[in-house]
């Protein structure tokens, strides 16, 4: 981990929060397509570039989460 991070236990739980937060998002918008998938259709081009940015997003943290 970088060395410029003053406290890397908040570091640590701030990226854990981060990635459960993108997770329900995907969750939320998921159901609420389920849900009324008419009104869905008319946002599908913002909601394919959300589940491409937010999956990015949590790959990247289980990519590098893993190391110490």
């Amino acid at each position: 981990m970088n060395e410029m991070v003053p406290d890397k236990a908040a570091y640590q739980v701030n990226r854990r929060q981060m990635c459960w937060c993108a997770l329900a998002m995907m969750v939320v918008v998921t159901i609420a397509t389920i849900v009324d998938p008419a009104r869905m259709n008319q946002a599908s081009a913002q909601i394919m570039m959300m589940y491409g940015s937010l999956s990015a997003l949590v790959g990247a943290y289980f990519a590098v989460g893993g190391q110490k």
